[in-house]
Formats: structure tokens, sequence, C-alpha cells
């Protein structure tokens, strides 16, 4: 591995992509090749770390109601497709987005990158007032607020860095 050092989990695998990514994109600057190279290794031990976990958390979800994950492929998937929506929006300026568990959620200046968010695969949420991508369908029927689900699985923003913000003052 050239681009990930000391991964043992998800969540870390996860963070680590989203810094090279934002460092790496060709949008921002960056090689192709390299984020091609980026890409497989995260491929790589994203399925490294799918298929090291405990059989626990891939249980029919339909034996006693227990087990997010249905099996080890569509948990890989749900975190391809939810890397694949941040990549298409990471490099749009005025965002804020927040992972909570395999649900991205879009604010901030939304309103001129409405087509870019469709197309990407988020829909309007107008209990929240905010773009969300759904990575999985939940069955809590969305009686939760955003605390209590941040509470319940974790949440994540995606940081822009400081090369962002130097752009947007050399645009002005």
């Amino acid at each position: 591995m050239n681009h990930f050092s000391s991964v043992t989990s998800l969540d870390e695998l996860k963070l680590q992509y989203k810094k090279l990514a934002f460092k790496n994109h060709p949008d921002r600057g960056g090689k192709t090749e390299v984020m091609q190279e980026i890409n497989s290794e995260y491929e790589q031990l994203l399925n490294r770390i799918i298929n090291e976990a405990s059989k626990d958390q891939y249980q029919d979800s339909s034996e006693n109601g227990r087990g997010f994950w249905s099996s080890r492929s569509e948990h890989s998937e749900v975190e391809k497709k939810v890397k694949q929506a941040i990549d298409a929006i990471i490099n749009l300026d005025g965002l804020d987005i927040e992972i909570i568990g395999v649900w991205v959620w879009v604010s901030g200046d939304t309103k001129q990158h409405k087509d870019k968010l469709k197309e990407a695969g988020f829909v309007w949420n107008r209990v929240q007032c905010k773009w969300v991508f759904i990575g999985k369908k939940s069955s809590g029927r969305g009686r939760m607020t955003l605390d209590q689900m941040r509470e319940l699985h974790g949440s994540q923003k995606v940081k822009k860095t400081r090369m962002a913000e130097e752009r947007k003052l050399l645009t002005t």
C-alpha cells in the first residue's frame, strides 16, 4: 500500500480516503493515475476489512429483526455507493457534507448545485431541509431527528481544506 498507512478499521479507511481524495482528485489539480491508485487501494482495503469483520454483523435481517447487513457483499456495495456519491460532490463549493451511518447529508449553498446533487443520487429531504444520499434504506420511517441519528450511528463531517478556501478567495 502506497497511500494508506496503518488502517485497521472502516472509519479510519474512510477518513484517510477523504483526505487523499480531496488532495489528489484531478478536479483539484491532482493526477488521474494517482487517484486511480488511491481508489484501487481503497477497494482492496475495504474488501479486506469487511471480510475480516465478525459474522455477527452479517445476519439475515429477517431473523429476529437483527443484523443491519444481510451479507458482506451488500455492505461492500453500499460503502462503494456512498464513496461514489461523496466523490461526485466533494469539489463543489459551499457545501457542508456530513456522513451519518451510510447516509450522506448535504447543506449549505446547495441551490447552485441542485442538478449535480440530483445527478449524484441525492434527494431533497423536506423535513430536515437538507439533501440526502441514502446508502441503505432504513426501517425507521423518518421518526428520528438528526441528533438521534448521530447518536445512534455516529457522525463525520467531510472537511474542506484550506486549499478550497484559498481558491475561493482567488476567484473573488
